[in-house]
């Protein structure tokens, strides 16, 4: 969870957490938690912004046989999408990753934060990178389009759970 003085906005979390889990480790800075703060008010000031998709998607055309999930070499990797369709999130090659048949089966159509954290139970800070990179910049586009970037939110786990425009 990001530190009591960060609000718990949709906008706050998911640039805390592409501070925290993107940038500060392609940076070398993992766990420095006083550059994370300062990459998160860069985010949130306009200074900095997040990377366009073509970051991700050249990691994935680079990696072909790399399970973008769990990181082991498969023969035979297959795609698959990052945020599940039953959200309503537009097909695009911004969504989808190779994967080993294991994570594909595993993950099925969870909620990727939901899956790893819960039904893995692996901790929030390991989650992959491309991943989380592509996560993160889905929620942001949706939250942004249904003006919902200023909604409260507990956490990571619940981005996608909200993304419906107000009423």
């Amino acid at each position: 969870m990001p530190p009591a003085y960060i609000p718990r906005k949709v906008e706050d979390i998911i640039f805390y957490y592409y501070a925290k889990l993107v940038i500060a480790p392609a940076s070398g800075f993992s766990g420095n938690y006083a550059f994370i703060i300062d990459a998160y008010k860069r985010l949130k000031s306009g200074e900095a912004r997040m990377s366009d998709y073509e970051r991700e998607l050249w990691y994935i055309a680079s990696t072909p046989g790399v399970c973008a999930f769990c990181g082991s070499t498969c023969a035979k990797p297959v795609t698959t999408h990052v945020v599940a369709r039953s959200t309503g999130v537009k097909p695009g090659m911004h969504n989808i990753v190779y994967a080993c048949q294991g994570c594909v089966a595993s993950k099925g159509e969870s909620d990727f934060i939901e899956w790893w954290c819960s039904d893995l139970q692996k901790p929030r800070d390991a989650l992959p990178r491309v991943p989380l990179g592509l996560y993160l910049k889905i929620a942001y586009e949706l939250h942004k389009i249904n003006f919902t970037l200023r909604r409260s939110c507990k956490g990571l786990e619940e981005l996608l759970a909200i993304s419906k425009p107000l009423k």
